[in-house]
């Protein structure tokens, strides 16, 4: 049975934290482009410190031109001589097709936000690896709002460690995990943002067809559920101590969620979790 995390396990971002390290970003999609934003942002490193490639290098370029970055174009490597630490971010189902490239990897500390792709098939990849490390970060990362959980394959160092903590810090919280528990994470966590989006948008949908302007019922979906979130982090109760001391017997409130039971709201989120952990799993061997 997969050991139970304590609150303490949760790390929260430390300003103070700065690394002279230059790390290099093996692709510069949305969730590569955030960290190195944050990066920069949070001044945990210099412009000059970062390295970045895409696939055709034309988003490295553009990255690079905003920030003052460092672009290696699609030479992966220029990359790997560049940096100290390495982030694979391109798209999981490109790895093998990254395969040779990424074995030229040594002695590196190698952050993996790979969805579904395990430690032991990275390591199979990148045998000179010097420490591997899977991790999961979502979207709210883009504002410093984000929970990133990460596994490592090795006994991580003092410096390592601080490293690591300073890249995924700058987006948020963060947490060490068993690698048993990174798919159903995933399902959670990083994927879960989605599923809040299309709550807005349903909630949002839902008080137009009521009669609400497109406008008050947008912001109305937007506030209720920030105002929604920010309470159930801040309050010590339950989410559903939270939710009973909304509903009056007979209410308004009542009448809502006995239709969101009625439709087994339940058990539509369980199933939404567990496709996308069933999807993790299945690209881990694909």
């Amino acid at each position: 049975m997969a050991k139970q995390l304590h609150p303490s396990c949760i790390i929260p971002f430390e300003r103070s934290m700065r690394i002279s390290s230059k790390i290099g970003f093996w692709g510069s999609g949305n969730m590569a482009s955030a960290m190195m934003r944050r990066l920069l942002n949070k001044q945990v490193v210099k412009p000059q410190q970062l390295y970045c490639i895409s696939e055709f290098g034309r988003g490295a370029g553009a990255f690079a031109k905003e920030t003052g970055a460092n672009t290696c174009g699609n030479s992966s490597s220029d990359l790997i001589a560049a940096s100290d630490i390495l982030v694979l971010a391109f798209k999981p189902q490109q790895l093998e097709t990254q395969a040779a490239q990424i074995a030229e990897i040594n002695n590196r500390l190698v952050l993996s936000i790979l969805a579904g792709t395990s430690l032991e098939k990275l390591k199979k990849h990148i045998p000179n690896a010097g420490i591997l490390v899977r991790t999961m970060p979502n979207t709210p990362g883009r504002i410093g709002e984000g929970l990133t959980a990460y596994c490592s394959r090795n006994q991580l160092e003092n410096s390592d460690r601080e490293a690591l903590m300073a890249i995924l810090g700058s987006l948020g919280e963060v947490i060490e995990i068993e690698e048993a528990l990174m798919d159903v994470h995933t399902a959670v966590s990083g994927s879960g943002p989605a599923y809040v989006f299309e709550m807005i948008a349903a909630l949002a949908e839902a008080g137009e067809k009521e009669g609400l302007t497109p406008y008050l019922a947008l912001k109305s979906a937007k506030q209720t559920v920030l105002g929604a979130a920010a309470l159930a982090k801040q309050a010590d109760d339950p989410p559903e101590e939270l939710r009973n001391q909304v509903t009056s017997k007979g209410g308004t409130t009542a009448a809502g969620l006995q239709a969101m039971a009625d439709g087994n709201f339940r058990d539509l989120i369980h199933q939404t979790v567990r496709e996308a952990k069933l999807r993790s799993i299945e690209m881990g061997k694909e």
